[in-house]
């Protein structure tokens, strides 16, 4: 067997974390993304709902955001219309554990960012 030395090993890790970034960047990019996956923690939303949940988010935008999320497999869209339209969406449930973690770390990092700078935590919502 032919031995890696230390170089190849740290390129390697470098693209594979390279990628890694990339692939995260593509599936939460948008506006309201990470706040659509937020407000989905809780089980499954209307669309309606998620508008009153999300202010300042239009429903075009959440409906995109949906879609993308949907194409990506990370939300799962059920359509329980039966007279009425009725539908809801919900975080796929072979990946609600992970994306659960993923924000998790991510409201983390935040607040030991903010904590780090001593700085006020400010939200801006446009």
């Amino acid at each position: 067997m032919k031995r890696r030395n230390v170089r190849e090993i740290a390129s390697q890790d470098a693209v594979y974390a390279r990628n890694a970034c990339v692939t995260s960047e593509v599936l939460l990019a948008g506006k309201w993304r990470i706040q659509i996956l937020c407000a989905l923690l809780n089980g499954p939303i209307r669309i309606g709902e998620l508008g009153r949940i999300i202010p300042g988010a239009s429903k075009k935008m959440l409906a995109q955001g949906l879609r993308k999320l949907e194409a990506d497999g990370i939300v799962v869209r059920n359509d329980l219309s039966d007279m009425t339209l009725h539908i809801e969406y919900e975080l796929n449930p072979a990946l609600r554990q992970s994306v659960i973690n993923l924000l998790n770390h991510l409201a983390q990092w935040g607040i030991e960012f903010m904590t780090s700078k001593k700085a006020p935590v400010q939200i801006h919502i446009s």
